[in-house]
């Protein structure tokens, strides 16, 4: 018999919903789900969601182009990133990239003149609650803006469950995790006996740690001291 050739089973939040109740087995023996309690297991969603966004997972890495401005020293992103990995300076010419490096806080409030003008070298990422705000020293001289972009990679935030007809936002093989974490939350609400519910939590965790321990680089990482700290 042949296989469908198709890899793109996915589920949409209802479906999602649907399956955590299934898993709870609530409304698995006929009884209906009505609209108040697909309401709640949304805003559950949602709120999983919003708690697994904060996880730097690869699949959410995704590249973005900055266009320097000679002079200024801050640059407003969004949407937001959640976390901004990498930085590189891009010469527009020859598409040759150099990594800047990522100073904390404290590092980037200590340099003595936020407003020199020459190429840029140093940045720090600083998240805000609506916005994110990308901070450069020193600031892009007039001839490194014309012939240099900005090149980031960054942690992008997993968007909103608006409707529940919303396909996930997460890869297809996170559609039994999210499931069952979903359920996980739901068991608490709709009283499932705690024999089920703690079944329920460890296929959750299960189901999610076994993801996790895909979603890493297989390619080797060697560690170095900078040149400054040697």
């Amino acid at each position: 018999m042949a296989t469908s050739g198709d890899t793109t089973y996915r589920l949409a939040a209802n479906e999602i919903i649907a399956e955590a109740f299934d898993i709870c087995g609530v409304g698995s023996e006929g009884e209906s789900i009505n609209a108040d309690m697909y309401q709640r297991a949304m805003r559950s969603l949602n709120l999983l969601a919003k708690a697994w966004s904060a996880e730097g997972h690869l699949w959410k890495q995704v590249s973005r182009s900055v266009t320097l401005v000679a002079g200024q020293d801050d640059y407003t992103l969004t949407p937001k990133p959640l976390r901004v990995i990498e930085v590189r300076r891009r010469v527009t010419s020859s598409g040759i990239d150099t990594p800047l490096n990522d100073l904390a806080r404290q590092d980037y409030l200590e340099q003595p003149n936020k407003a020199s003008q020459a190429t840029p070298i140093s940045f720090y990422y600083d998240p805000r609650s609506t916005a994110g705000t990308l901070y450069l020293w020193p600031t892009a001289s007039t001839a490194v803006a014309a012939a240099m972009t900005l090149e980031l990679t960054e942690i992008r935030p997993i968007e909103d469950f608006d409707s529940t007809a919303d396909d996930a936002d997460f890869p297809n093989e996170w559609m039994q995790a999210l499931s069952y974490g979903l359920a996980e939350q739901l068991a608490l609400k709709y009283g499932v006996t705690p024999d089920i519910r703690s079944e329920i939590s460890a296929r959750a965790g299960l189901y999610k740690a076994q993801l996790e321990a895909w979603d890493t680089e297989p390619a080797s990482l060697f560690l170095q001291p900078e040149a400054r700290w040697c």
